[in-house]
């Protein structure tokens, strides 16, 4: 067993030191419906979802278990699996980007401009979405990447205002989905993407730079 804090030092410098709950990264493509019509325009760059991300969750999965007896013996048998809701929270700029980006993908999910709603095709406004840990030093290497097939925004927090609301908007999307896997960190998909350079890149340093809180 290990009896030295010299043993603990080579483990952690052996597995890349103790993971940073802010070195991640976010990233996905506009549904298929805003191939066409008014909405092409709203993700202007594929790097927004990166920079303006301030929290993320990476899914968990749960195993559904069913009780059987075998030989007198009363046992818990698995049948099927459950994945998690996921949670991301985006900064709110000046123009209210995300939350006018993320109200558009609802409307095209639930039609509500008219007096009844219509439900729109899943082909139509599903995506793909990648959630990456980078690694701790000050490269962009992802060393742990999940994607959530045929995601889609289920949920938009409220925002609230007031005349003492002096700090940060922020803006809350909960996201449903098909299922989850695990994708390799380096696979030609990780490779080509169109991702900021994030080297040296901080949340909350880059947060507090960027948006002083008004108490200091």
């Amino acid at each position: 067993m290990p009896n030295s804090i010299d043993d603990m030092k080579s483990l952690l410098q052996s597995r890349g030191g103790i993971a940073r709950g802010n070195r991640y990264g976010v990233y996905f493509n506009h549904p298929n419906m805003t191939a066409r019509g008014r909405h092409s325009s709203w993700l202007q760059d594929g790097r927004d979802t990166w920079i303006l991300c301030s929290a993320v969750t990476l899914p968990g999965k749960r195993i559904s278990t069913t009780e059987a007896t075998h030989n007198h013996h009363l046992a818990k048998k698995p049948y099927s699996m459950a994945t998690d809701e996921v949670t991301m929270t985006f900064l709110v700029t000046g123009d209210y980007y995300m939350k006018k980006y993320f109200d558009t993908w609802m409307e095209m999910i639930i039609d509500s401009t008219g007096n009844h709603y219509k439900t729109m095709y899943k082909n139509d406004y599903v995506s793909d979405v990648t959630i990456e840990a980078l690694s701790v030093d000050t490269e962009r290497d992802a060393v742990y990447s999940c994607k959530l097939i045929n995601a889609y925004p289920i949920q938009l927090s409220q925002i609230e205002l007031g005349e003492g609301a002096e700090g940060i908007v922020e803006l809350t999307v909960t996201w449903e989905y098909d299922n989850w896997k695990t994708t390799e960190a380096h696979d030609g998909e990780a490779k080509n993407r169109n991702i900021p350079n994030l080297k040296g890149f901080e949340r909350p340093s880059f947060i507090e730079r960027w948006f002083p809180s008004p108490h200091r």
